[in-house]
């Protein structure tokens, strides 16, 4: 008997067509004896490379010549044996893509007649190719991944969100000395690395916590290592997020900040030893001058007026740089020196030098405690200069009876640093020409201004009161 459907009246030819014409993934037909299409779906018809029609009263050889030697004794089973051929897999050659094995997952089911014989065989099959090729193409991309995460010397691991690892890298297998068997599938803080500590662990597992609820988490921390050994890393966890912002894995990444650790110990005693053979070199050059300026005052004593005065200028200034290094060694700090603080001090001492005369003279000074830093090199040239002005203040600016006040003001003027030493005295006398005096005190406050690359605004001649302002250049640094 031939195949044929006229029998199943028009409801089951219906059926049957809707069948086949219906959007499937699954590719379907129906071939008779002779092995032409009878029936096939739009689905297996496009991975044939023909049409509907173009397949209907032709042979599978006709159709499929590439695929046909293979496909022919599954074929020839079902129709000479009735045999089921049920979800085998098959790799043929398909007319549209010449060349190149397609991968098939089909079933080949006998069609029986009224009379029990073999009219025909049902196909159904289901084109792998793409699925496999993808997921080729995904195992291929996570061997790369690993290969370049086996690559480096941090250590990786992906966690679930309840922290049990499934994923390490190489690095820190191999520092440990483990194989990846004997921490993956296991909490996180119960794998070697962490176990030596019940703290450690602790702190991990709040960790992990934080992370699966949004957080990223990076710490300093301590691990175990090969032979019991320990390690400083850098830790971080970070969370993962799906398409749907949902957090999937837990990111562990980690490296060895040891050698680092080690180096910057190193550095800070270095600089600790530093610091104290600069405090032992500022307090013995502050004691080396204020030696000096003793034997600047035992001098004085049996020297004549001119020479005395001359010898108590020269015990100021020394004791002026001696005050700098005073202020150093007890600030620890010695790269910068705090403007306000030295002025404050500098003044105090000019009080003791000048006892009789600031009976009626006030000294202030106007500067804040913190802010006004100048360069190590340059405190000395200003001490000089603040000194030799305020020194000539008091001894030139008051007569016998005149009362007034010195004011030493610091303050930044923009970019710029001022530093003030104004009076009320008597000024400086008509005529007097700042440029071309033959004082000591003023000729060593051009020279230093030059040293300093500052600029000084010197006081009007002939008016009541004397304001000297020296100007710092921007961003001071030594010359």
């Amino acid at each position: 008997m031939a195949l044929d459907f006229d029998h199943l009246g028009a409801l089951g030819r219906a059926t049957l067509q809707t069948m086949f014409e219906a959007d499937s993934p699954v590719g379907k037909a129906v071939l008779d004896r002779d092995l032409r299409y009878v029936f096939i779906n739009r689905t297996l018809a496009a991975f044939n490379g023909c049409s509907v029609k173009e397949h209907l009263g032709r042979t599978v050889e006709e159709i499929l010549p590439g695929a046909y030697p293979t496909l022919a004794p599954l074929l020839r089973s079902v129709l000479d044996e009735g045999a089921q051929q049920a979800q085998f897999r098959v790799s043929v050659e398909m007319p549209n893509a010449p060349g190149e094995l397609s991968e098939w997952d089909a079933s080949y089911l006998p069609i029986r007649l009224e009379d029990g014989s073999v009219g025909g065989v049902y196909v159904q099959a289901v084109n792998l190719t793409a699925k496999l090729r993808a997921e080729q193409a995904l195992a291929n991309s996570e061997k790369q991944l690993r290969r370049v995460l086996d690559s480096l010397f941090a250590f990786v691991g992906v966690l679930t969100p309840d922290g049990t690892l499934i994923e390490a890298n190489r690095a820190p297998l191999e520092a440990a000395g483990l194989d990846a068997q004997d921490v993956l599938g296991r909490l996180f803080w119960d794998t070697f690395w962490w176990n030596f500590s019940a703290e450690t662990q602790d702190w991990l597992r709040q960790a992990c916590a934080r992370a699966a609820q949004g957080d990223i988490v990076r710490e300093d921390v301590t691990v175990r290592m090969l032979g019991d050994s320990r390690m400083t890393l850098d830790f971080m966890l970070v969370p993962m997020r799906d398409d749907n912002g949902q957090i999937t894995r837990l990111i562990a990444s980690a490296i060895d900040i040891s050698d680092r650790l080690a180096a910057q110990r190193r550095t800070e005693a270095a600089l600790r030893e530093r610091t104290v053979l600069l405090q032992e070199v500022h307090h013995r050059v502050k004691n080396n001058l204020q030696i000096i300026a003793s034997l600047l005052n035992l001098q004085a004593r049996n020297a004549g007026p001119g020479a005395q005065q001359a010898l108590q200028d020269s015990q100021s200034r020394v004791m002026a740089m001696a005050l700098t290094h005073q202020l150093l060694y007890e600030r620890n700090d010695f790269s910068m020196l705090e403007l306000g603080p030295y002025l404050r001090r500098l003044v105090a001492s000019l009080r003791d030098a000048h006892g009789e005369l600031l009976r009626r003279v006030t000294l202030k000074v106007e500067a804040p405690d913190s802010g006004l830093n100048i360069d190590l090199n340059l405190a000395v040239p200003v001490a000089l200069v603040v000194n030799e002005l305020l020194t000539n203040a008091l001894k030139h600016g008051f007569g016998a009876d005149l009362h007034g006040e010195v004011v030493v003001r610091a303050e930044r003027v923009g970019p710029r640093i001022a530093v003030t030493v104004a009076d009320t005295g008597t000024g400086l006398p008509a005529g007097f020409d700042v440029h071309s005096t033959k004082t000591l005190g003023l000729c060593l406050v051009t020279l230093l201004t030059e040293q300093l690359r500052a600029e000084i605004q010197w006081p009007v001649v002939g008016q009541a009161g004397t304001a000297f302002t020296l100007h710092l250049p921007p961003e001071t640094k030594s010359p």
